[in-house]
């Protein structure tokens, strides 16, 4: 996500991820763990290739969560669900065979989150700042979740970043 709290830009534009570099190996161990994905409908109309997820190295169902599954653009591996996102997960834990299920949707990980369904929240932080799009958890009104930092001693503390603007061409 940006640095500022979007997954993706205005009408789900995913071009702004180029450029940045991960931990060595991180694709890969995301395409070996990860059983199955479960993403909403605005971001599969938006890009409708289920073989471009993590680049291409992951392969293996790809479940949709939509209200109208009858007008779909449908694809080899991918299943439009149309169901309570609760049995949305189950179907998708199911699929996975023991490993991940992977939310690839800020909706439906909100919903999640408010069921208690979401058992681990993984963020890549790209050093941009978008300024518009589709935010990670937007809930107007609602309380806030709190979380504990899993990769570090302190499982309460705040995470500090670093950056300076970079000039564009």
């Amino acid at each position: 996500m940006s640095l500022d709290g979007f997954v993706a830009g205005p009408n789900h534009a995913m071009d702004w991820m180029t450029g940045f570099s991960s931990r060595p190996g991180l694709i890969e161990e995301y395409a070996e763990t990860t059983g199955t994905v479960l993403g909403g409908r605005d971001g599969w109309d938006a890009y409708p290739d289920a073989g471009n997820i993590y680049g291409g190295a992951w392969q293996g169902p790809l479940f949709v969560l939509t209200y109208h599954p009858e007008d779909a653009q449908p694809a080899d591996g991918v299943t439009f669900l149309s169901c309570d996102v609760a049995e949305a997960v189950r179907i998708g834990l199911e699929a996975a065979g023991g490993k991940n299920l992977e939310v690839f949707s800020p909706t439906i990980g909100r919903q999640l989150l408010e069921r208690g369904l979401i058992d681990e929240i993984d963020l890549h932080i790209a050093p941009v700042l978008l300024g518009d799009g589709i935010r990670l958890f937007d809930n107007p009104g609602g309380v806030p979740v709190r979380l504990e930092l899993l990769n570090g001693g302190n499982r309460s503390a705040a995470v500090n970043l670093r950056y300076h603007p970079v000039a564009t061409s």
